[in-house]
């Protein structure tokens, strides 16, 4: 059954900074290539995220690879873009003094998957979103701005004039994504960073509040993915 195309494609080179969007992007059963490459952490070394209040800052910043990364191979340097405009590149000696001055805690840059950085959870291989949820939602609370940027999606499917949430039908089942084999795994339960301000979107906990009370705090789902390749704009979503 055809449930809609691929309308957005998401990376995110560093967690919780805002990611870039492309128009087509190569995934491996782990993921899209480069996901989440890089994290802040702190002196402990664990990852911080913008859900926690000491990092909530970071979801104000943006990242962008300034290579295209490899699969299996070294990342590639990353731009980070502050709130105020600034930009520094990731072998900046002065980047680590910038992210701590803004964060008013010590904070530095690190590779996600060195042996020493704790990550805040395991990254699921793909977050999946429909427009038919967006809509829902926004009916729901005609003011809020239900937009894919608010729930950090790599995959945004238009659904047409659908409306409600078709995903949750879909854990434990079977998708055909373009060139992706997936499979729905686990609904993406959502926290304070939806309501973050970021970009031109305001702070807003009527975000988080709505999908609370319309659909048991899920926005999306998460899937693994079973055969890879390089996924584009307009590619046809399949569920089986």
């Amino acid at each position: 059954m055809h449930i809609g195309t691929v309308s957005e494609l998401w990376r995110y080179p560093v967690q919780s900074l805002r990611g870039e969007q492309h128009t087509a992007l190569p995934f491996t059963t782990e993921g899209v290539i480069g996901d989440r490459g890089y994290s802040v952490v702190d002196d402990t070394n664990e990852g911080g995220t913008a859900a926690r209040p000491p990092w909530k800052n970071l979801i104000g910043w943006r990242a962008r690879y300034l290579a295209e990364p490899v699969a299996g191979g070294d990342l590639p340097k990353v731009e980070i873009t502050f709130d105020d405009g600034t930009q520094m590149i990731s072998d900046d000696a002065r980047l680590d003094g910038a992210i701590s001055e803004r964060l008013g805690r010590r904070g530095r840059l690190a590779v996600t998957k060195s042996p020493e950085v704790k990550r805040p959870y395991v990254a699921s291989p793909c977050h999946l979103l429909t427009s038919a949820t967006l809509k829902a939602l926004s009916a729901a609370y005609p003011s809020g701005r239900f937009v894919s940027q608010r729930f950090r999606p790599n995959v945004t499917l238009d659904c047409g004039d659908a409306v409600g949430f078709l995903e949750t039908d879909w854990i434990g089942r079977s998708l055909t994504v373009g060139p992706l084999a997936m499979k729905g795994t686990e609904h993406c339960l959502r926290c304070a960073l939806t309501t973050r301000p970021q970009g031109d979107l305001p702070k807003d906990p009527g975000i988080l509040h709505t999908a609370q009370q319309h659909n048991q705090n899920r926005v999306g789902i998460y899937t693994e993915i079973g055969a890879a390749g390089v996924l584009r704009i307009g590619d046809a979503a399949i569920l089986q």
